[in-house]
């Protein structure tokens, strides 16, 4: 003999569906704190792309600053240290490679001069910022 099936009272009904109610709001949950978790890991990684940015604009404009200096130097003390072949430039043989390093940074500097005025020109490279400083004399 088959019997009929029962249907579920209400109070069952109500209990499946408070059960099925909360795993749904679990799951939205778990969702939304995976997100946040995703979105935290990102910016962390933009802020260090950043932070290596500045860095390397730091040390391309001490590059800089340094070959000013040196030519400087070379200029006062009326000989080539670097050997490049002129007073008062550093490294400027268009050889990239025989750009003095400092630290991680490179640096040549090219020298202009318009009657009794000099101008010491300076580009110091880090990564890939680059940093030009210029110093006119007479």
């Amino acid at each position: 003999m088959i019997r009929p099936r029962r249907r579920p009272s209400t109070l069952s009904r109500t209990r499946d569906q408070r059960r099925g109610t909360a795993a749904i709001a679990v799951v939205i949950m778990l969702v939304l704190l995976q997100m946040s978790v995703a979105g935290m890991v990102l910016s962390g990684g933009r802020d260090q792309d950043l932070s290596t940015r500045r860095m390397d604009t730091i040390r391309a404009f001490y590059a800089a600053e340094a070959g000013i200096n040196m030519a400087v130097r070379e200029m006062s003390k009326s000989t080539d240290y670097d050997a490049d072949g002129t007073i008062g430039t550093i490294s400027n043989d268009s050889n990239a490679n025989n750009d003095p390093a400092l630290g991680s940074a490179r640096v040549f500097v090219t020298r202009a001069v318009s009657g009794s005025t000099i101008t010491l020109t300076s580009r110091g490279r880090a990564g890939d910022s680059t940093r030009v400083i210029t110093l006119t004399t007479k």
